[in-house]
């Protein structure tokens, strides 16, 4: 039987991310300092101590829990699949996005924070490649070039619509993602493993 959660422990990471929260919509992260977020918890710095080791362990679990619904939608893309709605998948990608945007813009900014969340991205997508690979007959580092330039090309169009949604409708965004996503398919088709086709 699981071992049920300490109460306690998660009262205090619950006071600790609502009070990262609210500091991050007032300054940059690199200007929180653990004295100042502890104050804001209503903790000690040695109860910050007990939980994170530093301020960016902190950062990268509120990171990853923030956006841990991101990753969940990545896997839900099956390259091969004709079936995949792409207008669905981008409509909840925008509806995460949007009920943090302030958060991720401020993020986006400081230069420590950009780094965790790169790696966040990176770790995500270095999972989605190793799935990808056991559907395909190639060479890995061949398959990597067009994993990454799909998986960049589709983060970085949404990012660029995100930023300027009135140039194009959503549905029009995720039909040219769909027939992008068609061409590299057609490209990766020949090497797929017979028993996945």
């Amino acid at each position: 039987m699981p071992k049920k959660p300490d109460r306690r422990i998660q009262k205090t990471k619950i006071a600790l991310h609502t009070a990262f929260y609210d500091l991050l919509k007032k300054k940059n992260y690199s200007d929180i300092t653990v004295k100042e977020l502890a104050d804001e918890a209503d903790i000690t710095r040695k109860t910050f101590y007990l939980h994170y080791s530093t301020l960016d362990d902190l950062l990268r679990e509120f990171l990853t829990l923030r956006y841990g619904r991101i990753r969940e939608l990545t896997g839900e893309i099956d390259l091969m699949s004709e079936n995949f709605s792409y207008l669905e998948f981008f409509t909840k990608l925008r509806q995460i996005f949007e009920s943090n945007q302030n958060i991720a813009k401020k993020m986006m900014e400081d230069q420590n924070s950009r780094y965790i969340m790169q790696q966040i991205m990176e770790e995500t997508e270095s999972r989605a490649f190793e799935n990808a690979q056991a559907h395909f007959n190639m060479k890995p580092e061949i398959l990597h070039i067009y994993f990454r330039y799909y998986t960049r090309g589709i983060s970085g169009s949404f990012l660029e619509w995100v930023a300027n949604p009135d140039s194009v409708s959503l549905e029009e965004f995720s039909d040219a993602i769909k027939n992008i996503t068609l061409q590299i398919r057609e490209a990766l088709l020949p090497y797929r493993k017979p028993e996945q086709q």
